[in-house]
């Protein structure tokens, strides 16, 4: 089972990985006709010269480049001239710099690659939410090569997971280290706002502010037990899934700084951490844009548009939520402590089919949280910090942001 790791852009890049263990590498421009998984607030802006010159070295080392096309929504242009014209145009620019494999989220998409450019190996999107060997078929008689599975749906259910590798011959790749909910009712919705996010011309001029994370990270934060529940898998557990069949393990993230990457490849290349399991999810120390004030007023910025927001309200919303920047434990791993190796064992109860997915009827994993989890800060000061992420959820939906 190999590693499939991000590209930040970064000058250090190459330098500081460990890519031993690592077969294929991805990223995309942070901004395109088809967007993708991310906002391009939150990305490096990079020319295509910068692009082919991480082909290239990836070649040189040995290592595969796939390209991301995996935005969830491209406003139906894919069926007009302009838009079918531009999805061509990439794809013949991506051929021209010998990039290896797609990965696409539109059916449309994959059927174009397959039937006007054979080179391309296509791996479908975690984004279509593969949770089960049916929709694993569909895709596969599409063509596709490889299948990214619904990490926040079946990453423990390993029953689902060996169903499809016995019913379909593609390969099968997850995400190991997002600290999504378990079932989270909201990553296709999610997956919709980050393609408009990075999507070129639309009508929001790529806008970003983020309902979805701010409350995503609320329920995890303030209940941690929940990041237990979540989709992430220890570098420890990955023979569990080599043994069900999986064949790429997927890290995140691509706004990620080089030295934060480096620890995390590390971990999974070793398969074992002896620290804090946060060092491996992400976390506001990690982030380019956090970490370099050029990208970060850059981003302020961009953020801070009349036409979108009420300047003077979101200035102070952006003043506090700056404020926890500058706070050490949340800004490195959110005031949380989990204690890696004391959750050996852990994933041995899933591995064995024994949860049934009612957390009101089970306690398991509040007892590894009693024993592995602790707070860095007093638990009054961690609330404050919940608490600036409620009011900026509030102030959207009340409207004051606007």
């Amino acid at each position: 089972m190999k590693l499939v790791i991000p590209i930040n852009w970064e000058d250090d890049y190459f330098e500081k990985i460990d890519f031993s263990a690592t077969e294929e590498i991805y990223g995309k421009l942070n901004i395109g006709l088809i967007g993708g998984g991310r906002p391009s607030l939150t990305l490096r802006d990079v020319k295509k010269e910068k692009v082919k010159q991480f082909v290239d070295e990836a070649h040189r080392r040995d290592l595969k480049f796939n390209y991301l096309m995996n935005g969830t929504c491209f406003d139906n242009l894919e069926i007009t001239k302009t838009g079918y014209k531009d999805i061509r145009r990439t794809l013949d620019w991506l051929s021209e710099i010998n990039v290896d494999a797609i990965t696409v989220s539109l059916p449309m998409v994959l059927e174009i690659i397959k039937n006007n450019y054979p080179n391309f190996s296509v791996s479908v999107s975690i984004h279509v939410r593969i949770d089960g060997f049916e929709k694993a078929r569909y895709w596969q008689d599409l063509g596709a090569d490889k299948l990214n599975i619904s990490y926040v749906d079946i990453n423990k259910n390993f029953e689902e997971i060996r169903k499809i590798r016995e019913k379909t011959s593609c390969k099968i790749q997850t995400i190991a280290n997002l600290m999504c909910m378990n079932k989270c009712p909201m990553v296709t919705l999610h997956g919709n706002y980050n393609a408009h996010a990075s999507q070129k011309n639309h009508v929001n001029n790529n806008f970003s502010f983020d309902y979805y994370l701010f409350s995503c990270a609320e329920k995890l934060l303030s209940n941690p037990v929940e990041i237990l529940k979540s989709a992430f898998i220890r570098p420890e557990d990955l023979h569990y899934y080599e043994e069900a069949g999986v064949d790429y393990i997927k890290l995140v993230e691509r706004s990620m700084t080089t030295d934060a990457l480096a620890r995390i490849v590390a971990a999974y290349t070793n398969r074992s951490y002896d620290g804090n399991m946060m060092d491996l999810i992400h976390g506001l120390s990690k982030y380019i844009i956090y970490n370099n004030d050029k990208y970060y007023w850059k981003g302020l910025k961009y953020l801070l548009q009349p036409t979108k927001i009420n300047l003077f309200k979101a200035h102070k919303l952006v003043r506090k939520l700056n404020s926890l920047r500058h706070q050490k434990e949340f800004n490195e791993s959110f005031d949380l402590y989990i204690d890696n190796k004391k959750l050996n064992g852990f994933m041995e109860f899933f591995h064995k089919g024994n949860c049934h997915r009612d957390c009101n009827e089970c306690n398991y994993c509040n007892k590894f949280a009693e024993k592995a989890i602790r707070y860095l800060v007093p638990v009054e000061q961690h609330e404050n910090a919940m608490e600036a992420l409620r009011q900026t959820k509030s102030m959207m939906i009340k409207g004051d942001l606007f």
